[in-house]
């Protein structure tokens, strides 16, 4: 049986071709975020670590493959602030103000 030397396909018997192909599809499917700025840099990077021992015949390895995502958008809605049973609350929507709703309610019942 042949030796097979190592390199980027053999490496972890594969593993680092899955590991890459894998952060690839986070980076890419960040990229058709709607919710991502568009033009924001997305990375993916491998390191590899090799530390080799005193009679540089042998050396432990170490591999990482990550990613850096564009964050999400910011996004906001006012909100209106108040006390409830003592606690105070937020609501997005103004509590004082009549809906559509409210209004039909009180339509029919003032019809009565």
């Amino acid at each position: 049986m042949s030796e097979q030397f190592v390199s980027l396909e053999t490496f972890g018997q594969g593993a680092a071709i899955e590991l890459f192909s894998d952060e690839l599809e986070k980076v890419l499917n960040n990229v058709l975020d709607p919710n991502t700025k568009a033009t924001a840099t997305r990375e993916v990077t491998l390191t590899l670590k090799i530390k080799p021992d005193e009679d540089r015949s042998f050396a432990h390895t170490s591999m990482e493959i990550k990613s850096k995502l564009a964050p999400t958008k910011p996004f906001g809605v006012p909100v209106y602030i108040g006390k409830h049973a003592g606690r105070a609350v937020a609501t997005e929507r103004d509590t004082r103000q009549l809906t559509f709703q409210d209004n039909v309610t009180e339509l029919k019942e003032g019809a009565k």
